[in-house]
C-alpha cells in the first residue's frame, strides 16, 4: 500500500466530523422527567440543561427532588433532601435511624450531610454506553424515592421532634404508613 492509499484507508475508517459530533449528541434523560411532569401536571423547574427540580406530593409533605445528569460519567443522580434539621445532640440517633431505613431499601440510600446538617435520600442510574432512559425507569426512580421518603420523613420527625428512639420512630412511622395505605 502506498502513502495515498494509507491515508484514504485511515480516513475512511473514521466517521466524518459531522457524523462523529452527531453520535456524541444524545438525548438528555432529564427530558424524560420533564415530559412526565407535564403529562402528570407535576410542578417542576428545569434549572439548566443538566438539572431539574420536581415537587412530589406525599402523605406528610411535599418532597423536593433534584435530578442531575452527569454527562462525564453518564450518570443520572437523584437527591431528595428532607426539610427537617437535626437538633444538637440527636445526630447519633438520626444516623442510627438512617441505618435502619437503609436496611429496608432495595435501591438508593439515606445519608446525613453534616455540612448542611440535613438528611437526604440518594439514588443513581448509570446510562453508560449511550443507553436511553425509558419512561418506566424514570417512573420507577421517582416512585422509589417517594416510597423511601414516605418511610423516612415521618420516622425522622419522630426522632427529632418527639424524642423517640430510632427503632420506635421507625415502627411508628411504618404503622402510620400502613394505616394510610
Amino acid at each position: 500500500m502506498n502513502y495515498l492509499e494509507d491515508i484514504i484507508a485511515k480516513t475512511a475508517a473514521q466517521p466524518s466530523p459531522k457524523l462523529a459530533s452527531a453520535c456524541a449528541v444524545r438525548d438528555n434523560p432529564l427530558d424524560v422527567f420533564e415530559r412526565l411532569c407535564v403529562a402528570d401536571h407535576v410542578d417542576f423547574e428545569r434549572v439548566n440543561v443538566n438539572e431539574i427540580h420536581i415537587a412530589l406530593s406525599g402523605l406528610w409533605c411535599e418532597h423536593d427532588v433534584t435530578l442531575v445528569w452527569n454527562t462525564q460519567q453518564e450518570q443520572l443522580e437523584l437527591f431528595l433532601l428532607f426539610d427537617s434539621r437535626a437538633p444538637g445532640g440527636r445526630t447519633d440517633d438520626i444516623c442510627r435511624l438512617l441505618t435502619l431505613l437503609n436496611e429496608r431499601l432495595a435501591t438508593g440510600h439515606f445519608d446525613f450531610w453534616n455540612t448542611h446538617n440535613s438528611l437526604v435520600y440518594r439514588n443513581s442510574l448509570n446510562l453508560a454506553g449511550a443507553a436511553k432512559l425509558m419512561i418506566e425507569q424514570a417512573m420507577a426512580l421517582l416512585a422509589g424515592a417517594l416510597e423511601a421518603a414516605e418511610r423516612g420523613y415521618p420516622a425522622c420527625q419522630y426522632v427529632v421532634w418527639a424524642g423517640k428512639t430510632p427503632e420506635d420512630a421507625l415502627d411508628t412511622a411504618l404503622l402510620d404508613l400502613a394505616a394510610h395505605g
